[in-house]
């Protein structure tokens, strides 16, 4: 699986050059989602192939080059030998030197015929842009914030602990390093000009594309002198500029950047502030630490157990569910092999061609791709297809909950680094729940249709319970206490995706219609009284 894992978090850089145009509203997003990566190296391995039919054209035109040349050289060094010109060696000649090169430069000045690379069209691709790399780049933010992880252990393909065979190119390195520096985020940005610095001194032969693209040495010091300054860090950002002009001496731009930057240190005042970075308090409350699934359990945890549950539906007594008990306030459950491969296959089929960036409410009651959840969607009936049909019937057996009041499916695909942080599934304040008849999610149900080889998790920051993707399994929860009130230890976290693609599937129940599947309840030891799935702790 490493081979794509980190070509494709920056497989956006090379489109990106090509296709800087306007961002339209319907731009697929294709960090977001791995399904467009299929997309995109089909689009490549086409670009590759039309770009080898130009360099044969490149490489005929450069043959005949070389035979003119060959030609005039033997005719020159002839003529040089017989030091005479007769008529004929005169006027051939003349006309060679007035018509030959004429031709030649014509011929020289013609283009190549661009017919294999179609540029025209591949105006219209639907290529990665500015927001796509964006995206690309704020993932592996998060991800590294989150597993704690080095910019040069990213870089070497070390990752939260697992070494893999690709790595970070140095302009990859680059590109992350000026993503931060426009976010004002320098501390990290110079540790990943720094990785670019020593990815660059890897060993190997440096091939003539790595060359032409970028960066040079010289580049990555002087953006490194760039960073130090704004950390008031004025002797390293002396020394990488000096590191630059020794990289390229006779670099004109970096030389006058040098002089005024020396100017700039002596008239800098000691007490001029530093530029603040952005404070990432909040971001890290919504990126817990235990997403990898090291912190310490809870206590309780040690006395929870699994059962056979056969009682919340009579075919359940010839084929019990398998059912793991997370947590019993609030209830938290894993239940065990409710997807076939033949379901989750045709799920994702039937989700490839449809699905969008995720959207989620804002405080105006309006739909908006936010920042907080990356990855794609698509919404599907429960009787949209026979995989869905039966994932409805199974689910309301093993929950003892009526399917007739939920939600559709909600199809997800996490793609780069995808992430959902820490949120609520209620939609409404307990002030609002009980009137006018608002329907609110009464459980969340997340079926798992891949493992994820690294990353992924499901984390309860205020239960410290982390589970992480497993084919077939789905983590279920009541968000709502039993008389409707929120359970603010329900809050969750869909921790960024390091290596792999995650697809779930939501299904969201509602609390209106579950009345007498889910009474309220007077104490604990009423639970005997309930048609759901908490009476398998009874």
């Amino acid at each position: 699986h490493d081979m794509p894992v980190l070509k494709l978090l920056f497989v956006v850089i090379f489109f990106l050059s090509l296709s800087m145009g306007q961002i339209e509203a319907t731009q697929p997003r294709f960090a977001r989602s791995v399904v467009n990566m299929d997309d995109l190296l089909n689009m490549e391995d086409d670009l590759v192939s039309k770009l080898e039919g130009y360099a044969e054209k490149l490489s005929y035109k450069a043959n005949t080059i070389r035979w003119g040349i060959q030609q005039m050289r033997e005719q020159l060094d002839n003529s040089k030998k017989e030091q005479s010109f007769d008529l004929f060696n005169r006027y051939s000649f003349i006309r060679h030197m007035q018509a030959d090169w004429l031709m030649w430069k014509q011929y020289l000045d013609k283009p190549v015929i661009r017919d294999e690379l179609n540029y025209k069209q591949m105006d219209n691709l639907r290529m990665p842009q500015e927001l796509d790399l964006f995206d690309a780049s704020e993932a592996i933010r998060r991800m590294q914030a989150t597993y704690a992880m080095l910019s040069n252990d990213i870089a070497e393909g070390f990752l939260d602990g697992v070494q893999y065979t690709s790595k970070l190119s140095p302009i990859d390195c680059l590109a992350m390093g000026r993503h931060l520096m426009n976010q004002s985020r320098w501390t990290i940005a110079e540790q990943w000009i720094l990785a670019g610095i020593k990815a660059q001194d890897r060993k190997g032969p440096q091939t003539e594309m790595i060359l032409l693209r970028g960066p040079t040495k010289a580049e990555l010091f002087r953006t490194l002198g760039k960073v130090r300054f704004e950390r008031r860090n004025e002797e390293g950002a002396l020394k990488a500029y000096q590191a630059a002009l020794k990289h390229s001496p006779h670099d004109l731009e970096i030389f006058q950047e040098y002089q005024n930057l020396k100017r700039r240190v002596l008239t800098l005042s000691p007490s001029e502030p530093i530029r603040e970075e952005p404070n990432d308090d909040i971001e890290e409350m919504e990126l817990p630490p235990c997403c990898s699934g090291r912190c310490e359990g809870p206590r309780k945890l040690n006395r929870l157990y699994c059962v056979y549950n056969c009682v919340t539906a009579p075919f359940l007594r010839l084929a019990p569910i398998k059912t793991e008990i997370l947590s019993v306030d609030p209830f938290v459950i894993l239940l065990h092999d409710m997807v076939s491969h033949k379901e989750g296959a045709l799920i994702r089929s039937s989700s490839k061609n449809q699905i969008l960036p995720s959207e989620t409410v804002n405080a105006a009651n309006e739909f908006e791709i936010a920042k907080f959840r990356t990855s794609k969607s698509v919404w599907f009936d429960s009787d949209a297809n026979e995989a869905t049909l039966k994932l409805t019937q199974r689910l309301g057996e093993a929950t003892g909950l009526d399917m007739k009041h939920s939600e559709p499916f909600q199809v997800i695909n996490y793609g780069i680094g995808g992430v959902f942080e820490s949120h609520f599934d209620t939609s409404l304040a307990d002030e609002d729940r009980f009137v006018n008849g608002y329907i609110d999610r009464l459980a969340t149900t997340l079926f798992y249709l891949n493992d994820v080889p690294q990353g992924g998790a499901t984390h309860f920051p205020g239960l410290n319970i982390t589970v992480f993707p497993k084919f077939g399994t789905v983590l279920m929860w009541y968000n709502l206490h039993t008389e409707g009130m929120l359970h603010v230890r329900t809050m969750h976290t869909g921790c960024p995706v390091i290596v792999g693609s995650k697809w779930v599937v939501s299904k969201w129940i509602d609390d209106k219609g579950q009345e007498f599947r889910r009474p309220c309840l007077r104490s604990r030891l009423d639970s005997k009284y309930l048609s759901s799935i908490e009476k398998i702790i009874i």
